[in-house]
């Protein structure tokens, strides 16, 4: 009787959408034991759909549309495809379905929509179950998946509501980096909405004031004058895999 194959323990996962978002995506997948492929490049996509053979594809209506046609198009066999956007346009999530969306999530969300939405399209579409860990680490963040709440150092528990926790999520997994307002306005709000022009700030005061954290000699979230806002980068010491 031949040896039944052994099981799959990191599903294959390509994602198209840009960062600051992109690395947020990458950090939950990798917490998930997932392996990804990011790109927004269309040779690049069908190449890995190809060769790579993905068994979940990620992408961001908004900002590329072409990629769900061509997701089920561009391989052997129809790819479960989970897609992010951030309008509330019913016409719009239809014929995402129609296109052959197997879930939508809307922009901004909480990292445990996300795992939850991921967990259940692998489940139904491929018959994989990814193991699920209650925590998830961004940078000096503890995120508990379970509560929805955040974990700082020795501080209480805070929580955050969706659009303070996307807006953390961009910072955090990005730490050290610049992310400029504008890339802060494209991930979350796509331009879609109007927004008010102090939306940004407003939104980070109210983060910092949640974190405890002082401007300006900010512990976690620093201004970078004329450009956006940088996490500051906490090392954390390597853990057993």
């Amino acid at each position: 009787m031949a040896n039944a194959s052994p099981p799959i323990t990191r599903p294959r996962v390509v994602v198209v959408m840009d960062d600051p978002l992109a690395k947020v995506l990458e950090l939950v997948l990798r917490h998930g034991r997932y392996e990804d492929r990011v790109t927004t490049d269309r040779a690049e996509f069908s190449r890995l759909l190809r060769e790579w053979t993905p068994h979940i594809i990620l992408i961001d209506l908004d900002l590329h549309p072409t990629f769900l046609e061509l997701s089920q198009t561009g391989a052997d066999k129809t790819v479960p495809t989970l897609v992010f956007t951030r309008r509330r346009d019913t016409a719009l999530k239809l014929r995402a379905f129609e296109q052959g969306a197997d879930d939508i999530l809307r922009i901004p969300f909480l990292l445990s929509e996300i795992v939850a939405r991921l967990y259940a399209v692998m489940r139904r579409t491929q018959g994989i179950e990814v193991p699920l860990a209650p925590r998830l680490r961004l940078d000096s963040v503890e995120i508990d998946l379970i509560e929805e709440r955040l974990h700082i150092d020795d501080q209480e528990p805070i929580s955050l509501t969706v659009t303070e926790s996307t807006l953390l999520y961009l910072l955090a997994a990005n730490a050290g980096s610049v992310v400029e307002r504008e890339d802060i306005i494209t991930s979350i709000w796509d331009g879609v909405v109007d927004i008010e022009s102090n939306a940004v700030d407003s939104h980070i005061r109210d983060l910092r004031t949640k974190l405890g954290d002082t401007w300006p000699s900010s512990k976690f979230i620093e201004t970078i004058p004329g450009k956006g806002y940088r996490w500051r980068h906490v090392s954390q010491p390597e853990r057993p895999n």
